[in-house]
């Protein structure tokens, strides 16, 4: 399965932990999962830990760095212009549209809204851990 996670995933693990930290640990760490990402995506993450959070500059190429290690880097091959109330989350959509995604994980409203954009479904994270038991499984 091929998932697209949205930036605000990545914040709330960098910024809180939490269970988007668990989200991406378990995404890294298995291999029937493949998270997909675009460069676009990655500049908004760095963009929004600098200038709108302040986090230290080593602490956001750590972070950087560490995501790198298990993702898939796409090329976003089409430009899509479905959420018009922050045109910004479109680039979600063209990353899941240009790396033949599945799933798309987001705490945002406009996409979750959708539900499902082009046959790739689009969840709140909470949703993750009841319809995929198994990576979710308490210790």
């Amino acid at each position: 399965m091929r998932v697209v996670l949205d930036t605000n995933i990545y914040i709330a693990a960098a910024l809180k932990g939490g269970f988007s930290e668990e989200i991406i640990k378990i995404l890294a760490k298995t291999i029937s999962l493949t998270t997909v990402i675009s460069e676009e995506i990655l500049t908004e993450l760095v963009d929004k830990l600098t200038n709108k959070f302040n986090r230290p500059q080593e602490d956001i190429n750590n972070y950087v760095s560490r995501i790198r290690k298990f993702i898939e880097i796409v090329e976003i091959t089409e430009k899509i212009s479905v959420i018009i109330r922050d045109p910004k989350d479109n680039k979600i959509l063209e990353c899941a549209v240009s790396g033949q995604a599945d799933l798309i994980v987001s705490l945002d409203q406009d996409l979750i809204k959708l539900k499902t954009f082009r046959g790739i479904g689009i969840i709140h994270p909470k949703t993750l851990s009841w319809t995929f038991p198994e990576y979710f499984k308490k210790n």
